[in-house]
Parts: C-alpha cells; sequence; structure tokens
C-alpha cells in the first residue's frame, strides 16, 4: 500500500492551518477526499426544505 504525503496536496496546502501527520495511506486519503467532495456538492444542490407536494384533491 502506498502512501501519500498530505503537506504536497493542493487542497492542505491552500485551505489546511495544520496538518497533523506527513503522510497517509493512499486508501485513507482517497476516502477522506471523496467525503469531502460529497459535502461539497450537497452545498451546492438548492434546498428543498419547505417545499411542499400539491395535493392533487384539493383545489386551489
Amino acid at each position: 500500500m502506498s502512501d501519500v504525503r498530505l503537506v504536497d496536496l493542493d487542497v492542505i496546502k491552500r485551505y489546511s492551518l495544520a496538518v497533523r501527520q506527513e503522510s497517509a495511506p493512499a486508501e485513507e486519503v482517497l476516502a477522506v477526499l471523496e467525503a469531502s467532495r460529497q459535502q461539497v456538492l450537497a452545498a451546492m444542490r438548492p434546498e428543498r426544505r419547505g417545499r411542499r407536494r400539491r395535493d392533487p384533491t384539493s383545489r386551489p
């Protein structure tokens, strides 16, 4: 299993205040990056709370 130097990752260089360790297993880094990607994608989606489906039996 290969290690990735965390201090070489652009996302760490640009947004991290500190790096807790110098390297980590590549699979672990990929999993964390994917989880972070999913959070960013969720933040980009329009919020759907408060919208209700119209009841087809009710009349306006």
